[in-house]
């Protein structure tokens, strides 16, 4: 299958440090592999041709690290709560 534009350049490829239209001048690129059934929770959510995947994978990412964070300042607090010579982990 062939497509031609008539009195259009030819696409080139940008350099690196150059952003796309439309794309947030801090956003990167990744490439990443999905098992199957991750891929269809994944079109449950966001729809494909859409842009809503890459922020709906960074917010997931965000609200992941922010429980973590919590979790962290949870079990330091209860150290200091209950003593520094007792430990707690996840069971």
């Amino acid at each position: 299958m062939a497509f031609f534009v008539y009195g259009g350049h030819m696409a080139r490829v940008k350099d690196p440090t150059q952003p796309y239209a439309g794309r947030n001048m801090s956003a990167r690129v990744l490439n990443i592999t999905l098992q199957e059934e991750e891929v269809a929770l994944l079109r449950q959510f966001c729809q494909p041709g859409m842009k809503t995947t890459g922020r709906f994978i960074g917010r997931l990412l965000l609200e992941h690290n922010a429980r973590l964070e919590e979790r962290k300042r949870l079990q330091e607090a209860l150290q200091v709560a209950c003593g520094e010579g007792e430990t707690f982990t996840d069971s």
